[in-house]
């Protein structure tokens, strides 16, 4: 009895790995069919088609798919010229997408006055709309159909460069696949059908990062100035398009300057820095000019739902800013609460609690409390990771499902980031140490031969300060109040770290 209870996991064992053995084997075959015929661009190509196919039934087909509106977009809505159909139905926000909308305002309408980046697209889907229909009603899917032939290039650009280290057809495919389940995954796709600028983020941050990797390799002059051309371009979209967006552009200000090594000429260099003066112009012009994204209960969040919410002794920390103590109550109430314990634009807030600080007082504050500061950024990764705005649907009323349903096709990377990916601060940090670890070998300030891994790093560190950046603005402005609607960013720039760490370690590891 002993003897067979000792062998039994024995046949288990010699099971898998005859079965390791025979798929490397497999694997190798393959390559060896494939020796010589890799070609990064038609891996790119593949996939790019498998992903144009896979959007077209997620936004053009029954059931259409989009984000339901969550009332945050109806200023830029109406700066546009779009007005819902029927304005008092409660089933506007939140529950169901919305396909259709009136071009003639009633009334009762005010004209928004709001403006950046998103209106260029938002006419042009009017104008192609008015094109073919020549009628007052516009459909949201000429919008996605503008968005969906500007991401097929950007998606073909990232998967073609984070291709062209790899030598082997086997680690080429598996690298291209897994970025088509990350890059086309519902939870992106969805906001095509949708106004909220989401978007315009993740079409610009794929331009920009697939831009900064062409880099990688020597060529032409024409290809380096059309690459940097690419990431300004698209810089300057994301950068004009919110307020909270205005300091991505001096981050690739300082990206940009990084590339005078890349060619040895005087006249690159000056494109280069003149680049880098536009953007850090353009960020200057939009945080004085735009409006803040944020407002008095953002404020008020930023206290109870940010300092208070990560304080240890509440009571201590409201000295600290002058405030009375017995206000420690206030720790972690919310006015989005169903019963909120406070509601915004409570006068008696004002005097004694919301005039005793500022915005710049609470930076301050998480300057002296860097733990804090980690706290609440632990919170942020949390928030971020969730591709898919919890309140919001992704279906038609009419498709019959219920209320803010979600639609499972395409969403194995959204429903693992949701259910099983690590979202800690922790996370990130051994993101961030591996990303150092696999592309600091060669790393080089000057011109080098082999600049791979300085595009890569230099790449990887602009993401990671993007996302640094739109997590503390949304901390220090509203606490964890307003983060599931602000910081899509952050699980975007999570996801392009995992994805450039997971191709380098399956090269360097060699797994397949």
């Amino acid at each position: 009895m002993n003897n067979r209870k000792d062998k039994g996991p024995v046949p288990y064992i010699n099971f898998f790995i005859k079965l390791l053995q025979g798929v490397r084997k497999k694997i190798g075959k393959i390559n060896s069919i494939m020796e010589g015929k890799y070609s990064p661009a038609l891996l790119a190509s593949g996939v790019t088609a498998i992903a144009a196919l896979i959007t077209i039934i997620i936004l053009f087909l029954p059931n259409y798919l989009g984000v339901a509106n969550d009332g945050t977009t109806d200023g830029i809505m109406k700066s546009a010229g779009f007005y819902y159909m029927n304005k008092d139905s409660d089933t506007n926000y939140g529950d169901y997408f919305i396909k259709t909308y009136t071009e003639v305002a009633s009334g009762e309408e005010v004209q928004g006055n709001v403006w950046n980046s998103q209106l260029i697209f938002f006419r042009a889907a009017k104008a192609l709309d008015q094109l073919f229909t020549r009628d007052s009603i516009f459909d949201i899917r000429f919008l996605a159909l503008i968005y969906f032939l500007l991401y097929l290039p950007a998606l073909y650009l990232i998967i073609r460069q984070s291709c062209e280290r790899v030598k082997t057809f086997s680690e080429g495919a598996l690298i291209a696949g897994v970025g088509l389940i990350i890059f086309s995954d519902v939870g992106y796709m969805t906001y095509f059908n949708s106004f909220y600028p989401e978007a315009i983020w993740f079409l610009a941050i794929l331009y920009c990062v697939g831009g900064y990797m062409s880099f990688q390799k020597k060529r032409s002059g024409y290809k380096d100035l059309s690459a940097l051309f690419l990431i300004v371009i698209s810089g300057s979209i994301m950068v004009s398009s919110r307020r909270q967006c205005a300091v991505m552009g001096f981050i690739l200000a300082i990206s940009m300057i990084r590339l005078v090594t890349v060619r040895r000429s005087f006249i690159w260099g000056g494109v280069c820095i003149a680049s880098a003066f536009l953007l850090s112009m353009l960020s200057f012009v939009c945080i004085l000019g735009y409006p803040s994204d944020f407002n008095e209960t953002s404020k008020l969040h930023a206290m109870t739902r940010g300092v208070l919410f990560s304080s240890a002794d509440p009571a201590k920390t409201l000295t600290e800013f002058n405030i009375d103590p017995s206000y420690e109550l206030l720790a972690d109430a919310s006015a989005y609460d169903y019963l909120p314990f406070v509601r915004s634009g409570d006068s008696s807030l004002y005097h004694g609690f919301m005039d005793q600080y500022t915005i710049p007082d609470i930076g301050i504050y998480y300057l002296r409390h860097p733990d804090s500061l980690i706290g609440m950024i632990d919170v942020s990764i949390k928030q971020g990771m969730d591709m898919r705005r919890s309140n919001c649907g992704n279906y038609e009323k009419e498709a019959g499902f219920p209320k803010k349903a979600k639609s499972l096709f395409w969403s194995l990377w959204s429903s693992f980031k949701e259910l099983s990916a690590p979202k800690t601060v922790g996370y990130l940090i051994l993101l961030t140490f591996a990303v150092i670890i696999l592309f600091y070998k060669g790393y080089s300030l000057r011109r080098v031969e082999d600049r791979r891994n300085t595009v890569f790093l230099d790449m990887l560190i602009m993401v990671l300060a993007f996302l640094l950046s739109q997590s503390i603005l949304v901390i220090v402005n509203s606490g964890d109040a307003e983060m599931a609607q602000r910081l899509f960013l952050v699980g975007l720039s999570i996801d392009i770290m995992t994805y450039c760490v997971f191709g380098e370690l399956l090269h360097k590891l060699r797994i397949v």
